[in-house]
C-alpha cells in the first residue's frame, strides 16, 4: 500500500525529462482513471488490520485531480528529486481527504489475465483478426462490475451490435469470424438463445477446461511420451476402461503399455477404482477400471508448475555465473576447501555480471535520451532544459554533441563484454519465457479449480 501523493512523485521522477507540468497532469489522470476503472483500490486508511465488513466504509471510487494536482505542482516547484520527495507531503489531518492510500485490486488484475490468456488462445485457434474479436468482446463483458470478478462462471451477455460498434473499421469477413469462435472446439463463445438473436457470452468455466486439458496433454506427452499421451485421451474421451480393454483398445507394444500406466497411475494422471461384481468383495469379483480426474491433474500441474518456477529462477542467478567462473569455484572447493574464499569470489563474481548488465541497461537509457533529444534539435524543437543551456555556450554544435555522446556510449563496452552480455541476456530472455509459460500453467490450473468448485450442481431434494 501507497499513499497518492507519494505516487505520483515517484512516477514523475522516472517519467522522462521534459516538461513537468504537462507529464505531472498525465501522471494525475492516469492514476485516476485506474482507480475509476478498478485495477487500483482506493481507501482513506489503512485496511490492513480492518475486517471485511468495515472496509467497504473506507473505499472510495474516485480521486480530487485538483488537489493532487497542485500538491505534485509544488514537488515540481522545488526540483522534482528523490531528495524532496518528502516536501510538501499533507499532514495526516488533510490527508483523509484527498491523499488516499492505494493498493492494487487482484481480482481485477486476475480477470485480466484470464481475458488476456482467451484473446490469445483465440489468436492461436484461428488468426490475429479473431483474437482482436475476441478481445473486444471481452472488453465489453468485463465493463459490467457483476462478470468482471475473476470468479465468474461466465461473461456477461454481449450483442452483436456493442460489438460492431467498439470497433472504428469493423474487419473483413466479420461474421465468418463470429462463426468460427462461435464453432471453435475450445468453447470460445456460445450465442446466447434469445427473441432478438446475435446475443453471445464466453463460458469461462468450458474454456479453461479446454486450457487445462490442454496443458496436460503437453506434460503428460513430455513425461511420458506418445504412450501416455494416448492412454489419457482414451480415458478422458470415453471414461471409464479396464486394464484388458484399454491394451485391446490402444494397439501398443505391450512392454511399452504395463510401464507407463502404473507410472501415471502413480503420478496422479490416472486414477483407479475397484468395484465387485458380487456382493463378496474378494479377489474373483473385484473388477479394477481406470479413469482420469481433471481436478486432481489441475493440483498434479500445479506442484510441476511451482517446482518449475522455482528451479527457472534458481537457474537464473546462476546464469550471472560465467562457466569459467563456476569451473575454478569447483576447483577452488575440491584442493583447498576454501569455503570462505570460494564465497566471496562467487560474489564478487555475481556482482561483476550484475555491474555489466546495470552498466547496459544505463549506456541503453543514455543512448535513448540523446537520441531523443537529436530528434528533437534535428525538427527545430526548443528543449529549455539546463543541459542544453550549458551545451549553448559551448562552442561545439549541440547537434555534433551529441551525436558523438551516442558513438562514445556504443563503443563504451569492449567487444568480449559485449559478447557476454549478448550470451548472458538470451539465457535470461528464454529462462523468462519458460517461467512466464510456467506461471501461465499455475494460474489456467488453478482457475480450472475455483470455477470447478463454484460450478458444482447442487443436490436436489
Amino acid at each position: 500500500m501507497v499513499k497518492s501523493s507519494e505516487l505520483i512523485r515517484i512516477a514523475l521522477i522516472r517519467s522522462t525529462k521534459g516538461d513537468l507540468n504537462r507529464e505531472a497532469e498525465v501522471i494525475v489522470d492516469t492514476l485516476i482513471l485506474l482507480v475509476e476503472s478498478g485495477a487500483l483500490l482506493a481507501f482513506t486508511k489503512s485496511i490492513l488490520l480492518q475486517p471485511p465488513e468495515e472496509i467497504v466504509r473506507y473505499q472510495r471510487f474516485t480521486l480530487s485531480k485538483k488537489d493532487l494536482l497542485e500538491n505534485l505542482r509544488k514537488f515540481i516547484s522545488v526540483g522534482a528529486e528523490a531528495k524532496n520527495i518528502r516536501r510538501f507531503l499533507p499532514s495526516p489531518k488533510v490527508a483523509a481527504d484527498w491523499d488516499l492510500i492505494l493498493s492494487p485490486n487482484a481480482n481485477y488484475l486476475e480477470a485480466l489475465w484470464r481475458d488476456q490468456l482467451i484473446a490469445r488462445l483465440a489468436t492461436e485457434q484461428i488468426n490475429e483478426t479473431a483474437g482482436k474479436i475476441m478481445s473486444h468482446i471481452l472488453r465489453i463483458a468485463a465493463a459490467s462490475k457483476e462478470h468482471a470478478v475473476v470468479s465468474s462462471i461466465h461473461s456477461e451477455t454481449v450483442s452483436r451490435e456493442q460489438i460492431t460498434q467498439s470497433f472504428d473499421c469493423l474487419p473483413e469477413h466479420f461474421e465468418s469470424y463470429l462463426k468460427l469462435l462461435l464453432d471453435d472446439p475450445m468453447f470460445l463463445l456460445e450465442e446466447k438463445a434469445g427473441i432478438a438473436g446475435g446475443m453471445y457470452v464466453c463460458p469461462y468455466k468450458k474454456v479453461f477446461r479446454s486450457m487445462l486439458i490442454r496443458q496436460a496433454e503437453n506434460l503428460t506427452q513430455i513425461l511420458y511420451e506418445n504412450t501416455g499421451l494416448r492412454i489419457f485421451r482414451l480415458l478422458l474421451e470415453e471414461g471409464f476402461h479396464t486394464w484388458e480393454n484399454m491394451e485391446n483398445r490402444l494397439l501398443i507394444p505391450q512392454a511399452d503399455f504395463r510401464k507407463t500406466l502404473p507410472q501415471m497411475l502413480a503420478s496422479g494422471f490416472v486414477i483407479s477404482k475397484e468395484f465387485s461384481k458380487a456382493k463378496e468383495f474378494n479377489v474373483d469379483t473385484i473388477v479394477c477400471v481406470f479413469n482420469v480426474d481433471l481436478a486432481k491433474i489441475a493440483r498434479v500441474l500445479i506442484e510441476f508448475a511451482q517446482h518449475c518456477v522455482r528451479c527457472l529462477s534458481s537457474r537464473c542467478e546462476l546464469e550471472q555465473f560465467p562457466k569459467p567462473v563456476l569451473a575454478l569455484l569447483m576447483v577452488f572447493y575440491v584442493t583447498h576447501h576454501a569455503t570462505e574464499y570460494l564465497r566471496e569470489f562467487g560474489v564478487t563474481c555475481v556482482f561483476y555480471s550484475r555491474r555489466l548488465l546495470d552498466q547496459r541497461y544505463r549506456v541503453e537509457t543514455l543512448i535513448d535520451e540523446h537520441k531523443s533529444k537529436i530528434a528533437r534539435l534535428e525538427k527545430g524543437v526548443d528543449d529549455a532544459t539546463e543541459d542544453q543551456a550549458e551545451e549553448s555556450e559551448d562552442s561545439m554544435d549541440p547537434l555534433e554533441s551529441h551525436k558523438e555522446s551516442v558513438q562514445a556510449l556504443q563503443n563504451s563496452l569492449t567487444p568480449a563484454e559485449v559478447n557476454q552480455l549478448s550470451t548472458l541476456t538470451n539465457r535470461l530472455s528464454k529462462l523468462s519465457s519458460a517461467r512466464w509459460e510456467a506461471e501461465t500453467a499455475w494460474f489456467i490450473a488453478d482457475m480450472y479449480l475455483r470455477l470447478h468448485h463454484l460450478a458444482k450442481p447442487q443436490k436436489k431434494d
